[in-house]
């Protein structure tokens, strides 16, 4: 009986020392019904507030019990994209962490989302809150995911110019020509590069003048791009004077290689045979001295073909009257001069958007 009770004895005190950690309690009914809040209701971004923290979303504790750690993710989506059957599947995520009951967003890295997002002008977005419990172990928790409410806000994010570099220029964001947004179009960017050098030549768009922020490069599917900054460069089939595109609302790009030339009665030519120009790259226009007839008109032309080409509008400003990207404008003039002879015209297409000429009697 004695040697009973000695080994009952023992048997107990083992139990007792044997030290497994606190008891963990998991309540996998707990409810997160209480509302996160963001710090403002909507923010006008622009590059003044690039490095300030422009929205913070706040949230509640979950409690799953005692002594459960829990982590918490924060989503971003389009209203739109919220219901259904894929109900948030386009949504971004942001990892807060274990017990973190914040999160803020810096005023550049929340414009870089909105572009991603293909967000131009006042756009609603919303956020909520996904919490999980955080297995000890590494293993993947058996606790259902705790979704919060939602919370809204505007943003209106700025448009920013958008930088070519490429090998013909050393890959420097900071030198490359820009392309400015076209004027009530947006999303939508164009321009003209000289791509110097011969064979194929590789090139990018940034958002910025360095490669800090968005770079857009190689999707693997023709004419369209990618906004993962490891892409590789975007390609023209040999050195030339380029009219380049980009269209963030759908991420498609086209590089077309142009020559310029004048077509008209106005011109040697007539109606059918391009006077051609040439490019002076020093000062980054094309020109040709040539006679012109005032009782005639003429035009722009590019490729010898009407494809892309120039007229005026009543303001007496270059205007396309075709082009791809932005396709026909009718109700423009042709250009003309104002006696006969011999002149410089010059076309100067280097400022994106902003495209002028002059015709100089000599």
């Amino acid at each position: 009986m004695r040697k009973l009770f000695i080994g009952v004895f023992f048997l107990l005190a083992a139990v007792s020392c044997k030290k497994d950690g606190a008891l963990l309690i998991v309540n996998e009914n707990t409810s997160f019904s209480a509302s996160i809040k963001a710090s403002v209701d909507s923010v006008v971004l622009m590059p003044a507030n690039d490095s300030d923290s422009v929205v913070t979303v706040t949230w509640p504790a979950v409690s799953y019990g005692t002594g459960v750690a829990v982590s918490y993710t924060l989503e971003l989506d389009l209203p739109g994209d919220t219901a259904g059957t894929a109900a948030w599947g386009k949504a971004t995520s942001f990892i807060a962490g274990p017990n973190m009951f914040h999160y803020s967003f810096a005023g550049k890295d929340l414009n870089n989302l909105m572009e991603t997002l293909d967000a131009f002008g006042p756009t609603p977005v919303v956020f909520r809150v996904l919490s999980n419990v955080t297995q000890y172990n590494g293993a993947a928790s058996t606790v259902p995911t705790t979704y919060s409410s939602v919370v809204g806000v505007v943003v209106t994010p700025y448009t920013t110019n958008l930088f070519v570099p490429g090998a013909y220029q050393g890959w420097n964001p900071a030198t490359a020509p820009l392309l400015n947004p076209v004027a009530g179009k947006a999303g939508l960017f164009e321009g003209y590069v000289d791509m110097v050098g011969s064979g194929l030549q590789y090139f990018k768009y940034t958002n910025a003048p360095d490669w800090n922020h968005i770079n857009y490069g190689d999707s693997s599917v023709s004419g369209y791009f990618s906004t993962n900054g490891n892409a590789a460069g975007l390609s023209a089939p040999n050195g030339g004077y380029y009219e380049v595109t980009a269209n963030l609302i759908n991420n498609t790009w086209t590089a077309t290689a142009t020559t310029w030339g004048i077509i008209g009665d106005a011109t040697p030519g007539g109606w059918n045979t391009d006077t051609q120009m040439t490019y002076d790259a020093t000062n980054q226009v094309w020109t040709v001295t040539v006679p012109m007839i005032a009782a005639g008109s003429y035009k722009f032309r590019a490729n010898d073909a009407w494809i892309i080409d120039f007229g005026i509008d009543n303001s007496g400003n270059l205007h396309y009257a075709d082009n791809p990207f932005f396709g026909y404008t009718a109700g423009l003039n042709n250009l003309t001069v104002p006696a006969n002879g011999t002149y410089i015209i010059t076309l100067d297409l280097h400022i994106s958007g902003k495209y002028t000429y002059t015709a100089v009697l000599q």
